[in-house]
């Protein structure tokens, strides 16, 4: 079966195939080309979770078979596209709202492909977290550069910010032919997202509950 977290119910599951073979996209039947035997396939399914019970449907490319063992193939492929998708959204239970408000919705651009949009929150992001912090140099290199030199984030997260920096300035600026932007672009650039919302917001908070933590059992010790 093909596994999947189901876009209804956010639950992921091993969804079951409604169809005994996929069927070919009209567009994508014959003539086939010589040099492209790949044939767009679309099949539907059906969530096994008993409170969901609704229908997807998947599709995704794979070799032309007359067989349709060859094409049953296609039903328990892990390289499907799936509709509707499955929207991710974090939480970031540290972060300021409107921050973890904004970075959720990145994620949840990326889940549906929005990969410009993606990158284009996480650098705003990145500023509103400089500006979080009490920064108010303008641009956005010059609010990283500060959070390095306040001792909020490390060399490595400043140098490593750049990335937000160089693809998401052409986005922002209405510069979006340049570059195009790729799923693993975008992923690693809300990898960064995550890393520095931890460095600034959530570690901290977790340190911070720790020290405190210990800080009251020394003091209920000394009551005793």
């Amino acid at each position: 079966m093909a596994s999947t977290v189901c876009g209804w119910c956010g639950d992921r599951a091993h969804m079951t195939p409604l169809l005994n073979e996929p069927i070919p996209l009209p567009l994508q039947r014959e003539p086939w080309r010589a040099d492209d035997p790949s044939v767009i396939y679309m099949s539907a399914f059906q969530c096994p979770n008993e409170n969901c019970q609704k229908l997807s449907i998947a599709w995704g490319a794979a070799p032309y078979v007359h067989n349709l063992s060859g094409k049953a193939a296609f039903l328990t492929s892990n390289r499907l596209e799936w509709e509707p998708k499955s929207v991710r959204r974090p939480l970031y239970p540290e972060v300021p709202e409107e921050i973890a408000a904004t970075a959720a919705e990145a994620y949840a651009c990326f889940s549906v492909n929005g990969y410009r949009g993606a990158v284009s929150l996480a650098r705003a992001v990145v500023e509103a977290t400089a500006k979080a912090k009490g920064i108010t140099e303008r641009g956005i290199t010059g609010k990283i550069n500060a959070l390095h030199e306040k001792g909020i984030i490390s060399s490595l997260t400043r140098d490593t910010s750049q990335a937000i920096r160089k693809d998401g300035n052409s986005i922002a600026h209405g510069d979006i032919g340049d570059e195009p932007i790729s799923r693993d672009d975008a992923a690693a650039i809300l990898e960064f997202m995550d890393a520095l919302l931890d460095e600034v917001f959530q570690r901290p908070a977790k340190l911070e509950r720790l020290k405190q933590r210990h800080l009251d059992r020394k003091a209920d010790s000394a009551a005793e």
